[in-house]
């Protein structure tokens, strides 16, 4: 190897590190942006703040699916507030899925709910994509509403006690949700609700909100949990 070709890839090995560094930097300083922005959010809206899980809030979402995919689990921008026995928390959680030369870095904003008096059937609902369609063209569970078609067409749900979860969607649950359809791409604007007993989480897969949609969303999850206890206090 000649000392031309020699010099030219130790100058863009050197191009390559340094392009690395002020790319972390970078994104380094955004995410402080972002977080003294979600900061200011909660002072104003006068709730809890913490940048980093310090309660340790992962330990009770083991249960829930989206939290077993993946690695580098990361809980951040946590704001929190408790009404009596209920404990709110809104947080951003990353996920990591690596392939043999990529990783994939998958962000959302998230909704979770615990109120140790309500227990109910575990449950997933979330937009029905591709592979969902396949699975229940083989025969895979997917509980549907005869008198809703288009949140029956839209969503898939799923759960050990269809005869429980079907008491839990009733005519108001059903409509919300169906209002909730989004469009293009309708994956990513239509909402996924995960419950386990006492525990329920909110959220759109892959969507990272903005700081300034954290109100309407905190309303939205509060609004949903509302309707499940509704549903409780009935029975």
């Amino acid at each position: 190897m000649s000392k031309y070709f020699l010099a030219i890839i130790i100058f863009f090995t050197f191009l390559a590190v340094v392009l690395n560094i002020l790319y972390f930097q970078w994104e380094n300083k955004k995410e402080q942006e972002r977080t003294e922005k979600i900061k200011l959010i909660a002072a104003q809206l006068k709730i809890n703040f913490l940048a980093e899980d310090s309660n340790n809030i992962m330990q009770h979402l083991h249960n829930f699916r989206l939290f077993k995919q993946g690695g580098r689990n990361l809980v951040t921008n946590i704001l929190s507030k408790e009404v009596k026995n209920l404990k709110i928390y809104i947080f951003e959680y990353r996920y990591s899925i690596y392939s043999t030369k990529t990783k994939h870095e998958h962000w959302q904003t998230i909704a979770f709910l615990y109120d140790q008096n309500m227990h109910l059937h575990k449950f997933l609902l979330k937009p029905k994509n591709i592979l969902d369609q396949i699975s229940n063209f083989l025969g895979y569970q997917d509980i549907n509403f005869d008198k809703y078609p288009r949140f029956s067409e839209q969503y898939l749900l799923r759960g050990s006690d269809e005869k429980g979860i079907r008491q839990i969607f009733t005519d108001n649950v059903l409509s919300f949700f169906e209002a909730k359809i989004g469009f293009y791409p309708a994956i990513q604007t239509t909402p996924c609700l995960e419950v386990a007993d006492a525990c329920l989480i909110y959220y759109r897969e892959n969507v990272r909100l903005e700081p300034e949609q954290i109100e309407l969303f905190l309303q939205e999850g509060m609004e949903v949990f509302d309707l499940l206890r509704a549903k409780i206090s009935d029975n």
